[in-house]
């Protein structure tokens, strides 16, 4: 997982190092604003996730070309997050926006994988028509 910063992209993980500096540092402000553009980048993603595993209810045809390829990257997903927790598990007790951070990584891990879990289900969903209409 990536976010973009300045026209480039920084990991996640490496985010958590940066943040940590800040707040031993900088101004708490900025330490503030670092951690808050991430918890919003989280909370994003997952209203996101959900919007979309609410709406396969309604689809007739999968909304990917290659199932093996979103699945791979679902999971791939779903490990940096528990890297990126695991990463501020020592942390949550330094700072209580660590904290903040860490539940809102650990609801986007939730919201990926009841995603990844409705794709399979339409997947099913889908099959099950398919063989009943034939």
């Amino acid at each position: 997982m990536t976010a973009r910063m300045d026209g480039s992209f920084i990991e996640y993980v490496d985010f958590i190092d940066i943040v940590q500096e800040t707040l031993e540092t900088a101004p708490r402000a900025l330490f503030e604003k670092l951690v808050r553009f991430l918890l919003n980048r989280f909370h994003e993603q997952e209203v996101a996730l959900q919007r979309l595993a609410l709406e396969i209810d309604e689809m007739h045809t999968l909304p990917v070309d290659d199932l093996d390829e979103f699945y791979d990257t679902t999971l791939q997903a779903v490990d940096d997050i528990k890297l990126f927790k695991k990463r501020l598990e020592p942390l949550k007790t330094k700072d209580r926006l660590f904290d903040e951070l860490y539940m809102q990584a650990d609801k986007l891990q939730s919201a990926l994988v009841h995603y990844m879990d409705r794709m399979g289900q339409l997947e099913v969903r889908l099959l099950q028509e398919k063989r009943h209409s034939a």
